[in-house]
């Protein structure tokens, strides 16, 4: 037994010394008047699988029946599950697609990570380089077939062809050992299958990962979107599946009954989902009715009105301009919930393009943080960051800024770098996901840079696809505000994710597209300590390394959000992992 899970024993040891700042981890306030207060959180696995059956634990005063309206500023950019990535798509397709893992979130801010679609969290052998997992009995697509394990394999396949480079990538990069997973194997769509010696599928219920190296990581990985089922028969074949091609392939308490893009998604009851193999989804809801475009003030001012009292906000957090009123009022804190979160928003310094480390030093030393939070709600929308990494990661110590300045920059400190340079005048392109509220902070960015001696242009770029669009290779933009939450609650999917050399690709998530060695060096140095709490200091160092040394990256805000729902919805938390309202508690009352 302790050669067998012996790879995920480091990975414990992590969680269980994890500290998360205001409750991230799952512990949200709602309806309290404290500010959002840190606790100890705990996470720990299932590999005897004693966690992993179900049905999911009640919800207290939960009811069956009705529908919950929830309003969204976008619809979902992408409906093929290897495509799902960013956070409230996440939150969205895991009530739908079910995987080998999940995370199953309490209230007291603990987290275990449990069978899913498996009977556990995965048997480890060969030192953590092979992963086996058995699926469970009676899982089905909603159309009552079968779920087999050569359908996750044809689903880890899918991943590793470039048409879907905005997935997840964990899975691929360790079963083929090297970043460019792509050119060790291309995809299904030639007719190419993954050998046995990556990955093997002796019956219908049984596979087994081949890894190149051990990865202590693999059961959270294996809870993302790459191991979510794919029928080949129902493969678009390379194209994106739609949603309507998703219906059939449904595997969670929902499938999707209608769609109308940018404008509605309605999800409704998968007959053929098993309550007692899921331990963590319910089906309270007889419906989810998703209305897009619908924009943070006009969801605030309908939900202090209560005119639809069976509505919520998904993801967007109260309006800026309200946020502080409604947390004073002790009626409306109640419909509220609030909490500092995983994520924290940086602006990526473009290196491809401004590859003059002097000029990316002035930029990140004129950058005016406090400003910008204050444009946003000041405390309300977070503490200001000095790191790249959030406060609830390993080993995390608030650092100091690399430039010696306050937190809303210096910029004649700033004009005299670009001046010894001899810069003046120098372009900056600055990119952000446009929002009625998030476009209020080009003005202090532009007064800034431009005392600062640069030339300012603002570029706030629709929301839907924003991430497509930052995240080519030859986009524009210089200074690129992005958002970034760990995949599992250790930094390994912070650094290696974000400033890792080989993760500089279209599409990819290395916005600031640094490919530097020292940097590459540092992060399979610490990555390769196998005692995780020393692990976790050692990213401070890095973190230092990056912004201090290679001015890539400008981290802005430890998040807090604030999500308002109306009266008569309950078992309203945020979801710590997609920052969402949590659909698996949430329910209708009577």
């Amino acid at each position: 037994m302790k050669k067998t899970h012996l790879a995920q024993a480091a990975a414990v040891a992590a969680a269980l010394a994890l500290v998360t700042a205001g409750c991230s981890a799952g512990g949200t306030n709602v309806g309290s008047t404290d500010q959002p207060k840190a606790v100890q959180s705990k996470l720990t696995l299932d590999p005897t699988g004693k966690q992993s059956t179900g049905p999911a634990a009640e919800v207290s005063g939960a009811q069956q029946g009705g529908t919950l309206d929830l309003m969204w500023r976008a619809d979902h950019p992408h409906y093929d599950p290897a495509k799902v990535y960013t956070a409230p798509d996440d939150g969205t397709f895991r009530l739908i697609n079910r995987r080998l893992t999940v995370f199953n979130q309490h209230d007291d801010g603990s987290m275990a990570l449990v069978g899913d679609l498996a009977t556990n969290t995965g048997e480890a052998s060969d030192g953590g380089k092979t992963w086996k997992y058995t699926l469970k009995d009676g899982v089905k697509y909603a159309d009552g077939t079968p779920i087999r394990s050569q359908d996750i394999k044809y689903g880890v396949e899918r991943t590793f062809d470039p048409t879907f480079a905005t997935g997840p990538k964990w899975v691929q990069l360790w079963l083929a050992g090297k970043d460019d997973f792509s050119s060790v194997y291309p995809g299904p769509f030639g007719g190419q299958e993954l050998g046995p010696d990556k990955i093997e599928t002796p019956d219908d219920k049984t596979i087994i990962f081949h890894l190149a190296e051990p990865e202590s990581d693999f059961p959270f990985a294996a809870s993302m979107s790459e191991t979510v089922p794919v029928r080949k028969d129902k493969d678009a074949k390379p194209a994106d599946l739609d949603a309507n091609g998703l219906g059939d392939m449904a595997t969670g308490p929902y499938k999707i009954g209608a769609h109308e893009v940018d404008k509605t998604l309605t999800l409704v009851r998968n007959p053929n989902w098993d309550p007692k193999t899921d331990p963590v989804r319910h089906q309270y809801l007889d419906q989810i009715h998703f209305q897009f475009g619908v924009m943070a003030k006009q969801q605030t001012d309908q939900l202090k009105a209560d005119t639809d009292p069976s509505a919520a906000s998904y993801y967007s957090g109260i309006d800026t301009d309200q946020v502080q009123a409604i947390l004073q009022d002790p009626k409306l804190k109640q419909r509220t919930v609030d909490a500092e979160t995983n994520s924290v928003q940086a602006f990526a310094i473009n290196t491809a393009r401004v590859t003059d480390v002097n000029v990316r030093k002035a930029i990140a030393t004129a950058f005016p943080k406090q400003d910008v939070v204050t444009t946003q709600g000041g405390p309300f929308f977070g503490n200001i960051a000095t790191t790249l990494s959030p406060r609830n990661s390993v080993g995390y110590s608030a650092q100091p800024n690399p430039y010696g300045v306050g937190d809303n920059g210096d910029p004649q400190k700033a004009k005299q770098i670009l001046t010894d340079a001899h810069q003046l005048g120098y372009k900056v392109n600055v990119a952000w996901d446009s929002t009625p509220t998030a476009d209020r902070w080009g003005t202090p960015i532009k007064r800034a840079l431009e005392a600062a001696g640069f030339e300012v242009n603002l570029n706030p770029v629709p929301d839907k696809g924003f991430y497509d669009a930052v995240g080519r290779l030859n986009n524009p933009f210089d200074l690129i505000w992005n958002s970034w939450g760990p995949d599992w609650p250790t930094n390994r999917t912070v650094y290696s994710a974000v400033y890792y050399g080989g993760a500089v690709k279209d599409e990819g998530n290395n916005y600031a597209q640094l490919k530097e060695k020292a940097v590459d060096d540092e992060i399979n140095r610490v990555q390769a300590i196998q005692d995780i709490d020393a692990q976790g200091k050692e990213y401070m160092p890095l973190d230092q390394l990056i912004q201090r040394d290679y001015a890539a990256a400008i981290p802005l805000v430890y998040l807090r959000k604030q999500l308002m729902f109306g009266s008569k919805v309950g078992g309203a938390r945020m979801d710590a992992i997609s920052l969402s309202l949590d659909l698996t508690t949430a329910y209708i009352k009577k």
